[in-house]
């Protein structure tokens, strides 16, 4: 269970429609923010400080850890992109954070719990739950289109995991299995056709097995086994990026392991990710700043910010369009 923390909006507000509704559809967004910080809490204060001064709410964000909600789940928001449409009049808005200093696939878990919960409150079929993308075709949420068949097998593994399902009758036992050196002997005399697609299905094995069969006959023939051809190498600098970006899990060794590079390659993208860590000192980045306004250090009103960051106009007209890219 990930405890849900309430930070709700005022119905008044200038961010939030101000109309109840019944729900029907839940849709799933991403931040769209990588930035070291940007968790749940952080987006429920940018929410509560007015979105930027754009019309933008939505009910939950989930990270890592923790779920904050800014709605109540009969409050209409603005997150779907569909003006009138259902997908702001009649679904929940879910944001998983992709902050950079959280655990992502942990956040996605969280995010799975937390709308099996909803569909189970609301008699929500997991047919209506639905990307951004469904709404308003915007590339939302990025980081899920490419896998959300897997992404929603996961919300039905836990709502099977309270079904009680019969068992399945048991398959009958395989055949005791042949020899490599077996099957190579049927496939130089020829009991298997030609081409090794037709060779493998015939044996019935897997590629990686047919592959072993296939270096035996090469053996006693005489041939060598084409090696495969080595994967292109990334750079120390992709490296670096996708540990950022949280792809290759948490702790050194599950990173290097992932990546599949030596303790001393290791080495060097561990250095590059501290050096753009660190890159930002002393003075602050555009997008640092951002992410204080986000968070709402610097209170409330264009000048207000812009004073208590102590820049000049055209500085604060860059971070406040960061801002609006980060939140878009």
């Amino acid at each position: 269970m990930v405890k849900i923390h309430e930070m709700l909006l005022d119905q008044d507000a200038a961010n939030v429609p101000g109309l109840s509704m019944t729900p029907k559809y839940i849709t799933v967004h991403n931040t769209s923010n990588p930035s070291k910080g940007a968790d749940a809490e952080m987006h429920a204060k940018y929410q509560r400080n007015g979105s930027g001064g754009r019309q933008a709410s939505w009910h939950y964000t989930v990270d890592d850890t923790e779920i904050w909600q800014s709605l109540k789940d009969n409050q209409q928001g603005w997150h779907a992109g569909d003006g009138g449409g259902p997908g702001n009049t009649q679904s929940i808005g879910i944001e998983i954070c992709e902050n950079a200093d959280g655990d992502f696939n942990q956040a996605v878990k969280n995010a799975q719990w937390l709308i099996k919960k909803l569909m189970d409150e609301h008699d929500i079929p997991l047919e209506n739950v639905v990307t951004h993308k469904h709404w308003s075709g915007k590339n939302c949420p990025r980081l899920l289109l490419d896998s959300w068949d897997e992404f929603k097998e996961g919300i039905s593994d836990n709502v099977d995991k309270k079904e009680d399902k019969p068992s399945k009758p048991s398959k009958p036992s395989k055949p005791k299995s042949k020899s490599i050196s077996q099957m190579a002997d049927e496939v130089i005399a020829g009991k298997h056709g030609t081409g090794h697609e037709a060779r493998r299905k015939s044996l019935g094995i897997s590629k990686s097995e047919y592959e072993k069969v296939r270096a035996e006959v090469n053996r006693r023939l005489g041939v060598s086994t084409p090696k495969p051809k080595p994967k292109p190498k990334k750079s120390i600098s992709q490296m670096a990026t996708e540990i950022i970006q949280g792809k290759h899990g948490n702790g050194h060794e599950t990173r290097r392991k992932s990546l599949g590079i030596s303790k001393a390659k290791y080495a060097q993208v561990r250095a590059e990710v501290n050096k753009r860590a660190d890159s930002g000192t002393p003075s602050k980045s555009i997008s640092q700043m951002a992410s204080e306004v986000i968070a709402g250090k610097h209170g409330n009103g264009h000048e207000q910010r812009r004073k208590s960051l102590g820049i000049d106009k055209a500085t604060y007209e860059k971070v406040r369009a960061e801002v609006n890219k980060l939140m878009k």
